[in-house]
């Protein structure tokens, strides 16, 4: 026989009199026991323990029983969840230790040439893994991220470890200007100007005049002796056989440095 508990002393007077203790399921407190319903139970009636979400009962099969107004059963009824499937994986790094277990935090490792740019705050709770995987950073620094790289190659194969400066590879028509910046964890520590600098010749002067240059184009076909042939426009300023503002264009075959 079952009564459902309504509000009322009498109620409770008569429950107390007429069929001795009762328990209340309202007293059970136990984490994750899914309360369904509220009823007064009877010495010797009891219930099987059903749980929420994230908790398991921790005796399947289990009965909580009513004795003379005391709950008697496995307590806590239910259990937290632990984590079984695999934690979250990160690129260019491995997992190197969990456990599981509700509340548990994962460790993980970097490959070779990578370092951890961010904490992990993944836990286990309730079953689930929770939170943001960290990411493995690479401590080598590329070319093509250079701020100033003007005529700097961009071979990706070219790649600086830190805590080296760069080696400076040019393009064609551009040599080392001095500048080596270098890596820090996969950071450039720059200097203001590029590692390469424009490769340029010497104008030969102009007998009879003073030359000031006021347009360039370059032309390089370069041989194994490193020589370029060199079209340069220049401009007489004064002179006996040129006369002033006369324009020359020159083929100079010439030695580069």
């Amino acid at each position: 026989m079952q009564f459902y508990k309504f509000s009322g002393l009498f109620l409770v007077l008569y429950f107390t009199v007429a069929f001795g203790a009762y328990c209340d399921k309202e007293t059970l407190h136990f984490s994750g026991l899914k309360k369904e319903g509220t009823r007064l139970y009877l010495s010797g009636e009891g219930f099987s323990p059903s749980c929420i979400k994230g908790y398991r009962e921790a005796k399947p099969g289990g009965r909580i029983i009513c004795q003379n107004g005391t709950w008697k059963g496995h307590f806590p009824p239910c259990i937290v969840v632990n984590c079984s499937g695999a934690p979250p994986p990160i690129q260019n790094g491995r997992v190197k230790r969990y456990t599981g277990t509700h509340g548990s935090g994962i460790e993980y490792e970097c490959d070779k040439f990578y370092f951890l740019a961010r904490d992990s705050t993944v836990q286990c709770l309730f079953g689930e893994w929770k939170g943001m995987a960290p990411f493995c950073k690479d401590t080598r620094c590329l070319p093509k991220s250079l701020s100033h790289k003007k005529g700097v190659s961009p071979d990706i194969r070219n790649l600086t470890l830190s805590g080296e400066s760069l080696k400076v590879q040019c393009i064609e028509g551009f040599v080392p200007s001095g500048v080596k910046p270098l890596c820090s964890r996969g950071v450039w520590t720059e200097y203001g100007v590029s590692p390469c600098k424009e490769l340029n010749c010497t104008v030969s002067e102009v007998p009879n005049g003073t030359l000031t240059e006021i347009g360039e184009r370059k032309v390089w076909r370069w041989s194994k002796f490193r020589r370029a042939r060199k079209e340069t426009f220049v401009k007489v300023t004064k002179g006996e056989t040129r006369s002033p503002g006369h324009e020359l264009r020159m083929f100079e075959l010439m030695a580069c440095n």
